[in-house]
């Protein structure tokens, strides 16, 4: 066999290897069945905890005044963990943790989800190492973190507090003070009222929002921001992107716009400048008001009225 025949039987030979690991993954992965569920009596107001190790879970509101847990795994999960699920003082916990062996901790291929149902009015907190984070329908305190998966909350209330090292998070609908941080991935709201705190450090912040305090920050993406309601203090800042901004008529502001790089093109029409250079602006909206501040490093900066 030559050299070069021989370099293309390992090339060939690694993709078949590849090929049947893929495989093997994929059928670890599927076939999830039950592991375990238990039910609890339930108040408003009361609390549901999970800490589990990469599991996806799933919170959702129903009519029953009672909190309903199901596991679900492959098989690998039902061999390397253990999974408790107990009531203690008001609280549902629900704990999904590697079983102690030293060998137990060798190998994935581990798949499990969690789905909870809870009455309207509850509280979550949620930590997973791994998985994606769902809230459905539900007002309450939130405190939701993940090391690498997304989190998405729709038609929620209450003070919210979310983090993941990697994933996006997406709001739609929620009403209630949000401080929302993501390592690498967009955050995206629609719908949301009241104060906002949205931070990444590689991703895009795009808001529809209204009647709260925004603080938007991004290390290297694009910032939007689509406000209705009494300004009550918008600050946006990006290091690489551009900030892109719309206001109703009757927004009133003290503003201060900034660029090192880019272009300011202020378009809202009841806007009194009071010192204006190519990088830099400060005006006053309808006569002043909070604050306004809108900064970037490298992109344009972009005012629209609605």
């Amino acid at each position: 066999m030559n050299k070069m025949c021989y370099y293309t039987f390992r090339i060939r030979l690694l993709n078949v290897i590849m090929l049947l690991a893929f495989c093997a993954s994929l059928s670890f992965a599927g076939d999830l069945k039950l592991l375990q569920e238990k039910s609890f009596a339930a108040k408003d107001w009361e609390n549901v905890y999970v800490n589990s190790s990469g599991a996806d879970v799933k919170i959702q509101s129903w009519d029953k005044m009672e909190t309903y847990v199901k596991v679900y795994g492959n098989q690998r999960a039902e061999e390397k963990l253990k999974i408790s699920i107990d009531q203690e003082d008001g609280t549902v916990k629900v704990i999904i943790k590697r079983k102690s062996s030293f060998w137990n901790w060798f190998g994935s291929n581990i798949n499990v989800k969690v789905d909870i149902m809870v009455p309207k009015n509850h509280n979550a907190h949620v930590e997973t190492s791994g998985g994606d984070i769902s809230v459905t329908s539900i007002t309450g305190v939130f405190k939701l973190f993940t090391s690498g998966g997304n989190v998405s909350l729709t038609s929620t209330n209450g003070k919210l507090k979310v983090e993941t090292s990697g994933g996006d998070i997406k709001l739609k609908q929620h009403k209630g003070e949000m401080n929302l941080s993501t390592s690498g991935g967009d955050i995206i709201c629609k719908e949301t009222s009241g104060d906002l705190e949205a931070g990444t450090s590689g991703g895009d912040v795009k808001l529809e929002a209204s009647d709260g305090k925004i603080s938007a920050e991004t290390s290297g993406g694009t910032i939007s921001i689509d406000y209705s309601g009494v300004n009550k203090g918008i600050e946006a800042s990006t290091t690489g992107g551009d900030v892109h901004v719309k206001l109703p008529s009757n927004f009133q502001a003290r503003a201060h716009f900034e660029t090192s790089g880019g272009s300011i093109e202020n378009h809202f029409e009841h806007s009194r400048s009071t010192k204006v250079s190519r990088s830099r602006e400060d005006a006053d909206f309808n006569g002043g008001g909070n604050t306004l501040k809108l900064e970037t490093t490298g992109g344009d900066i972009t005012i629209e009225q609605k």
